[in-house]
């Protein structure tokens, strides 16, 4: 389906890790048709804990206790969250991958340079409504069948036209 095409996922990681922040705004902005507004210049962004130490739920729970972070990530996590279920590459996972340090060399090894780590959650809530994972959020989405359909026509408009459209052209669509 749409929430699982590789090159999106591919699109919103780094080819290592994946960031449901990206991809959370990939599919907010591109799907759902949300209009979001660039981060504020003084927040830094959320680098990720290759240790372990702690989950990308709990470094962005961190983050969102500035105000101004919150409103914005409210728009954006839940769809991240649910693409957290698919690896860099657009593989299904359970599980996270930690890198190990190689010696200098990439040597093949059969399991990888890397070591399983903590369990993915994908779950999430969005609009009052519970999800488990990106089978849920799915769902959720299809529900305002017309909202989502309006978006794509939209951004089918703008590819077509080089241009968003006006507002008779909005009511139009």
């Amino acid at each position: 389906g749409l929430l699982t095409m590789g090159s999106v996922l591919k699109v919103t990681t780094d080819g290592f890790d994946t960031s449901p922040i990206r991809r959370g705004a990939w599919i907010s902005k591109n799907v759902v048709g949300n209009t979001l507004a660039p981060p504020p210049a003084n927040v830094s962004s959320i680098e990720p804990d290759t240790s372990g130490a702690t989950t990308i739920r709990q470094q962005m729970a961190l983050h969102q206790e500035n105000a101004s972070c919150a409103t914005c990530h409210r728009s954006i996590d839940p769809y991240g969250f649910a693409l957290e279920g698919f690896d860099a590459v657009g593989q299904e996972r359970t599980r996270y991958r930690v890198s190990r340090p190689h010696g200098g060399t990439f040597g093949f090894q059969r399991e990888g340079h890397f070591s399983l780590a903590g369990e993915v959650d994908s779950s999430g809530q969005l609009e009052g409504k519970e999800f488990a994972d990106v089978r849920g959020l799915k769902k959720i989405l299809l529900a305002n069948e017309k909202k989502i359909a309006y978006n794509f026509m939209k951004q089918f408009f703008e590819y077509a036209n080089g241009r968003p459209p006006s507002l008779a052209e909005r009511i139009t669509l």
